[in-house]
């Protein structure tokens, strides 16, 4: 009884590392079926452990409030001489000496030149040396890894004029925006800097820079909101100050805080600048290694597991009913136990281990391979006689023949 034991031992640890094997093997395969590169999970994360640790913050934490981003709330401005009261607000700004002035607006070019849109340019010329302007990158090319244009405002060819762009780094899936970009390469390979970066570049050192796409702290603030007609020297003296509109829908979205306009979102960002405090990433190549360890687990799990039903390779549909019902529970566990490995790692030690995002990838990988294993391999060997195709006959499969001879 030992000695058949060992023998089903064996068989089963074959099974499982020969498909552990062939799957990083098909990985470039199954990649491109599936068209979500393995290594690039935090491209693919529909949630996150920083998503959810702020989440729950949210319910739990008082915002603390900000003492060096104020917003000031342009909404409610309108009609035709927009821009003209836009100027005017901004040299009032100005005056109240701010450490830096963010105009999250854009100005398109006018039909015809009027007495405000030269008001607006005058203005954007006596406050250039301590104001950003927002840009927008346009048309992005995969293969030149670039953006190809970019829209300005009417006035950008006025001398000393910085700009960044607002560009959010959203899929359009309506995703949580959780991370945000320094820089990107623009049009004739330049490297633009976003906007909150080009607000706080000057506080910045290159060590910042380590992380293109660091990860945002939306620990719970509350950043001192103004009407464009009710504004506090005190909230906008020494501070960087956030000019834009708080209630244009089509600028709202979705974050760990829930929805929130993007002029908000660039004031997270900035803080996050200001702490020097990045959070931390598990290497990618750790990030496998595990994966393949728990790859190998759960393939010998499922190997087992088809041993003890003893499947009959005839009775697909039976195959898929037992061993579902039985891997099912497993596969929740397991992911639940990643999720909360994430949480504490990310709570705790600040740092953003994204394994758990990894895993319906390795689920996916192994269930891809095992049929290529267990099925479509043996009918290769038996159809063209490949002998170096004969590795075992799966041991999760039953054998006729045994069930003949008892």
């Amino acid at each position: 009884m030992e000695q058949k034991d060992r023998e089903l031992f064996r068989k089963i640890l074959f099974d499982a590392v020969a498909i552990v094997v062939l799957a990083l093997l098909l990985m470039p395969l199954h990649s491109w079926v599936y068209d979500t590169p393995f290594l690039n999970y935090s491209e693919n994360t529909q949630t996150s452990a920083s998503d959810l640790a702020y989440a729950i913050q949210r319910e739990q934490v008082a915002a603390q409030p900000s003492s060096e981003i104020s917003i000031v709330d342009i909404s409610g401005i309108s009609g035709s001489d927009t821009r003209g009261v836009i100027a005017a607000l901004l040299d009032t700004i100005y005056q109240m000496q701010p450490r830096r002035i963010g105009v999250d607006i854009m100005f398109p070019a006018p039909s015809h030149f009027s007495v405000y849109d030269s008001l607006l340019v005058a203005t954007v010329e006596r406050i250039a040396d301590k104001t950003v302007f927002i840009c927008e990158l346009d048309s992005y090319s995969p293969r030149q890894n670039q953006f190809l244009s970019c829209s300005h405002s009417f006035y950008q060819s006025v001398k000393g004029i910085s700009e960044g762009y607002s560009n959010l780094m959203q899929d359009g899936d309506n995703k949580p925006i959780s991370q945000y970009s320094l820089r990107q390469m623009a049009v004739d390979s330049t490297i633009v800097y976003s906007f909150p970066a080009q607000m706080v570049i000057d506080y910045l050192d290159e060590s910042d820079f380590a992380d293109n796409t660091p990860i945002i702290r939306f620990e719970p603030t509350d950043f001192p909101c103004m009407s464009h007609n009710q504004l506090d020297a005190d909230s906008i003296r020494d501070r960087f100050v956030l000019v834009g509109d708080m209630r244009a829908q089509s600028d709202s979205h979705n974050t760990p805080l829930g929805f929130m306009q993007g002029l908000e979102i660039h004031a997270y960002t900035m803080q996050t600048m200001l702490e020097h405090n990045p959070i931390g990433h598990t290497h990618v190549l750790l990030l496998f290694v595990i994966a393949i360890i728990i790859g190998f687990l759960y393939t010998l799990f499922v190997v087992f597991v088809d041993k003890k039903l003893a499947v009959d390779p005839t009775n697909m549909m039976k195959f898929i009913l037992q061993q579902g019902l039985l891997t099912m529970g497993v596969t929740y566990v397991l992911n639940l136990i990643l999720e909360y490995i994430a949480y504490v790692s990310f709570t705790v030690f600040e740092t953003n281990f994204g394994l758990h995002a990894m895993l319906p990838s390795i689920i996916k990988l192994i269930a891809f391979t095992k049929v290529v294993y267990c099925i479509v391999l043996p009918m290769l060997s038996k159809r063209f006689g490949w002998r170096w195709l004969r590795l075992s006959n799966y041991s999760g499969f039953s054998n006729p023949d045994d069930k003949n001879k008892n």
